[in-house]
């Protein structure tokens, strides 16, 4: 009796010492990877502008090949929707639509998954580089205002974001940059030279 007792305070204290710990935690979370691609900015931007072609490179994308996919809205760039639903839960349900885009710079997506409570967003940004572009992606997550359950959840999620989400980014770099290696240029006609016969 006398054992129960003090591992009933042990676990006791220990609980108090977490939730002091998450209620100073930020209600805020960030990661990010970056990836040198040997590719044009403009390659690398039809990629991540449209969701028609986001599964070409998503990490998430190979783990669950009967995910259903729904698409409304744009076809690229602002307005552009996805929606997905899976029974892997690696994968889960969720949605994700593009808020901003700067032609061969910047895509910013919003971000929705489940039941989960908050505010997420993405951003692919691209940055000329000698041997190429510089593609960073970060997340962000934020649960600012939400109930005290749903801010200390995602808060406590928060702490392993990096160790849960890095190893998908950097897979999914990887593949964005293999796929991107391997598109040629779209031709632009305006930027092209007639050719003249002598």
């Amino acid at each position: 009796m006398k054992a129960l007792k003090i591992t009933g305070i042990a676990i006791g204290i220990v609980a108090v010492v977490l939730i002091i710990i998450i209620a100073f935690l930020s209600p805020k979370s960030h990661l990010q990877r970056s990836v040198i691609i040997n590719s044009q900015p403009e390659v690398v931007y039809g990629l991540i502008n449209n969701f028609q072609n986001y599964n070409d490179w998503s990490p998430w994308a190979e783990i669950d090949p009967d995910t259903k996919y729904e698409y409304k809205g744009s076809e690229s760039g602002p307005g552009a929707h996805m929606s997905w639903s899976s029974k892997d839960e690696n994968v889960g349900e969720g949605e994700q639509w593009i808020i901003e885009s700067r032609e061969n710079q910047y895509v910013r997506y919003g971000m929705k998954f489940g039941g989960l409570a908050g505010d997420y967003s993405a951003e692919m940004i691209l940055t000329p580089d000698e041997r190429g572009t510089k593609v960073t992606w970060t997340y962000n997550g934020d649960v600012s205002g939400e109930s005290a359950m749903n801010s200390a959840m995602g808060k406590f999620f928060g702490l392993f974001m990096d160790q849960m989400l890095g190893p998908f980014y950097e897979k999914g770099l990887f593949s964005l940059k293999n796929l991107a290696e391997n598109t040629p240029p779209t031709p632009n006609p305006a930027t092209e030279m007639p050719l003249i016969q002598q």
